[in-house]
Order: C-alpha cells, then sequence, then structure tokens
C-alpha cells in the first residue's frame, strides 16, 4: 500500500495505490468537503496507469463522480457516523480496458528502464541517453502487456518506493 503516489511528475497524486505484481489498483477519496474540480484530469491520469481504479466518495460526490470517471471504475459509498467511517461497495472495478504502456513505464526511475533494455539486449548504445529515448525504445521492442507486467515487478521489488525517485 502506497499513500500518495505521484503520477504525470506529480501532475496527480493516488490517495492510496495497491501495488502487486498482479495488478496496480488505485483509490481516489473525495469526502464530502471536498470538490470534483480536478476529479475528471485525475481520472485521466490514473487511467493511462492504473490497472483498476475506484472512486471512494461521500454520499454528496458519488453521484456526480461517477459520472466523471469511466465506467470501469469501481464506486465507493463512505458514510460517517458516531462509530466512525463505514464503506459501502456500490460497484466493483473491472479491468482497464485500454491502458497506456508509456504512462506505465514513467513509474520506472532510469536506472530500472536500463535493467528492463539490457535484460532484452536492447541497451546497446542507449547506456548513458536520457529517460524519454530509453521509455521510447522500450516501446519498440517489447509489447505493452509484457512492458506493464515488467513494470509492476520493478516497483514492487522496490524497497524504498521513493527513496531516489531522480535516478
Amino acid at each position: 500500500m502506497l499513500p500518495e503516489m505521484g503520477l504525470e511528475y506529480g501532475l496527480v497524486r493516488v490517495d492510496l495505490a495497491a501495488l502487486s505484481s498482479a495488478r496496480f489498483h488505485g483509490y481516489e477519496v473525495k469526502a464530502n468537503a471536498d470538490t470534483l474540480r480536478r476529479l475528471p484530469v485525475q481520472a485521466h491520469c490514473y487511467s493511462a496507469v492504473l490497472d483498476r481504479c475506484t472512486l471512494v466518495a461521500g454520499a454528496h460526490h458519488l453521484a456526480r463522480g461517477q459520472t466523471l470517471v469511466p465506467k470501469w471504475w469501481g464506486l465507493v459509498l463512505a458514510r460517517g457516523g458516531a462509530d466512525g467511517v463505514t464503506l459501502e461497495d456500490v460497484r466493483p472495478a473491472a479491468d482497464n480496458p485500454s491502458p497506456n504502456p508509456g504512462a506505465t513505464l514513467h513509474l520506472l526511475w532510469r536506472v530500472e528502464l536500463l535493467a528492463l533494455l539490457e535484460k532484452t539486449g536492447e541497451a546497446r548504445g542507449l547506456r548513458s541517453t536520457g529517460k524519454a529515448r530509453l521509455v521510447a525504445r522500450l516501446l519498440e521492442v517489447l509489447p505493452g502487456d509484457v512492458l506493464r507486467s515488467r513494470v509492476r515487478a520493478a516497483v514492487c521489488a522496490r524497497g524504498d518506493w521513493r527513496a531516489d525517485a531522480n535516478v
């Protein structure tokens, strides 16, 4: 579980990300006191990278919120009461029908991108190049589903997820 996972170079932050080698599931939480102003951009960015997404919202935002996220997103109603918050599943999350492998690769650090290229035997001449070129080359040599699987494995293998994000 990773709170506040940044996407798109910090443009948006996933409130809570459940990361595993099988799937990345992001949760966006909208309390009744929040606004939905940023939700369309968040939904777009989340949908490019994550395998599943769920909007967790109070009663004030759930109806409008579900019109701002794709149909494959899960919906959870959060209700506050004297005993705390209860969560009620409204719609289960489904698999993302069109993730973007290039956007997913941006979760990796430069050294991890290079390691993927080395495993494929495609790192020759690229060891001193920038991240953008490494991403472009990976997109040329590996299918999207393989790339996404390898990104999940690399991210889950990190000891401290945020330790050297600029590497």
